[in-house]
């Protein structure tokens, strides 16, 4: 399985917002949604830029977002 980098990501963004042949076939309003190959399941996700246990900051995707707030719904990380 490859490594999908966030270049990876912005090139194929990139390129799918400026063929000339297909304006307006590709519908940006849709949700980001994860796909489990293994499942078929499927999970709308939000992006959150979090500090990891090293301590680098990072932009990731991310599913199950409430398993991240605490019983006083503060989150553990900023967004």
């Amino acid at each position: 399985m490859n490594n999908l980098t966030l270049l990876d990501l912005y090139n194929f963004l990139h390129r799918t917002a400026n063929d000339i042949n297909n304006l307006g076939k590709f519908n940006w309003n849709e949700p980001v949604v994860i796909h489990n190959a293994e499942t078929g399941d499927e999970y709308t996700c939000d992006t959150w830029e979090i500090t990891d246990s090293n301590g680098r900051d990072r932009c990731v995707m991310m599913i199950n977002i409430e398993e991240i707030f605490r019983d006083n719904n503060e989150p553990r990380t900023t967004k």
